[in-house]
Order: C-alpha cells, then structure tokens, then sequence
C-alpha cells in the first residue's frame, strides 16, 4: 500500500511540479522603502490589484507590477490573494482593457529582478514576488502570503 501511495505521489509531482514547490514558498508583497505603507493585509493587497483602490492614502496613483502568467510566485499570489488563476486574471485584465474599463491595470514584467527594480524605483509602486527572492535596500515587505 505504502509502495503504491509513493508511485501516485511521484506521478502527480511529475506533472504539477511547479506547484508542488511554490506553494510551500512564501509570496512577499513589496514597496519602495520611502513608501509611507508598512503593513497591508491580503484584503486590502487584493482591493489594489482589482482597482477597488487606485490611490495610495496620501492620494498619489498606486503603480502595479505583476509577474508573468507562467511565473510560480503569480499563479499563488493570483490563486491565494486573487482567490482565481493566473490565466483567468490576465484574460479579465484584457478583456477591461479592450472595453476601455480598466481603471489602473499592472504593468507585467517578466522577473522578480524586475519588479524589485522597478518597485525599487518608485515610491508608488507595488509588486509581489517569492520572499526568498527579496533583496536590496530599496524596496520593504508590507504583507506575506502563506
């Protein structure tokens, strides 16, 4: 039984390998260190990243960054925060963005190295990203996603 248990396990790590790994790894919701935010709860990252809230308290624009559809931190965070895939949040952004509803859509970019550069860079943005993955001085962590 233990034999057969085992095999159903590795069959199902060979074809979900990617979420077998990222979602035992924190996500790390992060702002430029000048931002005046230093704790959000998922709620209120969720109300940023569905345009429930454009604006940050002090009333400037709120600047989004997201990772890649394929990437594993984007597919947990738009999973966990989102409560829907990655694929099926990207196609409803497309969709706002075609009817011209879209209020602040996240600007995509392709790696963790670029969304702490460009968080890192601007005091209004806000991004996401594998904890693991968070370094240099310029940018904080406000909220962790387990």
């Amino acid at each position: 039984m233990r034999k057969i248990l085992m095999i159903v396990l590795g069959i199902w790590l060979l074809f979900n390998p990617m979420k077998a790994v990222c979602s035992a790894e924190q996500i790390a919701v992060i702002v430029n260190k000048a931002n005046q935010v230093s704790k959000m709860s998922s709620d209120e990252v969720k109300k940023l990243y569905t345009n429930d809230v454009l604006t940050w308290s002090d009333g400037k624009n709120v600047n989004l960054y997201d990772l890649s559809t394929g990437d594993p931190a984007r597919k947990d965070f738009s999973n966990k925060v989102l409560g829907k895939d990655a694929e099926k949040v990207a196609e409803e952004w497309a969709n706002k963005k075609i009817t011209n509803s879209a209020k602040n859509p996240p600007i995509t970019v392709k790696s963790s190295i670029l969304v702490l550069d460009r968080v890192g860079k601007d005091v209004s943005a806000i991004g996401y990203l594998l904890k693991k993955d968070v370094k240099g001085e310029n940018v904080k962590i406000i909220a962790t996603i387990d």
